[in-house]
């Protein structure tokens, strides 16, 4: 198959011809696969575009494409298009050109993707990967608290190293996410294109590397700027999910079955004079009905009840289900509250109570009436 290794640079011309003879020699032995390297520069004032110019006449392998300073992320899609595109490579490959990333681990995700991995993540933090020893213990305290916001955050808790650039995946993931890509020129980049090759259910494989900080040059990133970019990526992230989550149509429904139960409450005790208890159950009876029905044509609608007769059956587990959790959980926090606090603040334990019947009614409904075959 064809590779193309991707490697951005800006004033990099002490490394890069470094990292390429040593990432030569590391492949020189892989067998059944053609190698190409495309340098995208950013017009670094150093010299390293005039440097690659220089290299490439002898080593026909190399690929130069020089633009403007756009962030990290601009230059890796400019070159992965272009490898893609031009180049017609099967898998493509990137690394940083400051010689962090070890060239001579390159084989080992080729290998991961011979092996059947669609995508093979660099990883500082597993078993046989490390950070540089000397860094600071704050440098180190900010690597991985950031890679575990973004784990956790994300909820793709099994890939453990989110900010790396050191990876190889098939051409065809990258080319389903690629207009998606644009919109993120600096480091979040890495992030972004990750979490979307994992929302494709892609099988994500991880090599371990011990990451070592760069002889020559600065390091571009600016600690502020990133963490800010990375907080707002997870955050929008999340709310995305979360907006377009069953729970959220649950709450909806939830919310109007509450105004049902709530208004009937208010009407049949203060206005008709019964008891708060029973006004709460004629008011849960007609809420209940109404939530089944929204909620098995919005909410859950993808596992929908159609037939009658499974209608039917539905609807009787749905009130049994809820009458439960209406009797003991609502009701039962009711009568509790007027008879500890008196019943002066019934409308106060009634609202409790649905608090607590929410995270029953969902858990219940997701896994039993709605459950998923």
């Amino acid at each position: 198959m064809r590779i193309s290794v991707i490697i951005p640079t800006y004033n990099e011309r002490e490394n890069i011809l470094v990292l390429l003879d040593t990432l030569k020699r590391a492949v020189s032995k892989v067998q059944q696969h053609t190698f190409s390297y495309v340098i995208v520069d950013d017009n670094s004032p150093d010299g390293t575009g005039a440097t690659i110019a220089a290299y490439q006449k002898k080593h026909k392998d190399v690929f130069l494409l020089s633009g403007k300073k756009e962030g990290l992320g601009k230059a890796l899609l400019r070159g992965l298009v272009y490898a893609a595109t031009k180049l017609h490579a099967d898998i493509l490959a990137q690394m940083d050109a400051d010689l962090s990333h070890d060239p001579r681990s390159f084989p080992q995700f080729i290998e991961a993707i011979d092996s059947g991995a669609d995508m093979a993540v660099g990883s500082r933090y597993i078993p046989g990967g490390s950070i540089p020893e000397n860094w600071g213990t704050h440098r180190k305290i900010f690597s991985i608290v950031g890679n575990s916001i973004v784990r956790f955050g994300l909820g793709y808790s099994h890939v453990h190293d989110w900010t790396g650039g050191y990876r190889a995946y098939k051409k065809s993931f990258f080319e389903k996410i690629q207009d998606e890509l644009s919109s993120y020129s600096g480091y979040v980049f890495q992030i972004a294109f990750l979490h979307k090759i994992l929302k494709l259910h892609a099988n994500v494989s991880e090599v371990p590397i011990q990451f070592t900080d760069r002889r020559y040059g600065k390091s571009k990133i600016a600690p502020s700027e990133y963490i800010r970019n990375v907080l707002y990526y997870v955050g929008s992230e999340r709310s995305k999910a979360f907006m377009t989550s069953s729970f959220l149509k649950f709450l909806v429904v939830g919310g109007f079955g509450f105004v049902v139960n709530a208004v009937v409450l208010k009407v049949f005790h203060e206005s008709v004079g019964v008891s708060p208890i029973l006004a709460n159950l004629i008011g849960a009876t007609l809420a209940i009905f109404s939530n089944f029905n929204l909620n098995n044509i919005w909410t859950f609608k993808e596992r929908k009840v159609k037939s009658p007769v499974e209608y039917v059956l539905k609807l009787i587990q749905f009130y049994f289900t809820s009458a439960f959790g209406v009797i003991l959980i609502q009701t039962g926090t009711i009568y509790f509250g007027i008879a500890f606090f008196g019943k002066e603040g019934y409308f106060l334990y009634f609202l409790i109570g649905t608090a607590l019947l929410l995270v029953w009614n969902y858990v219940f409904y997701s896994l039993v009436i709605w459950k998923k075959h």
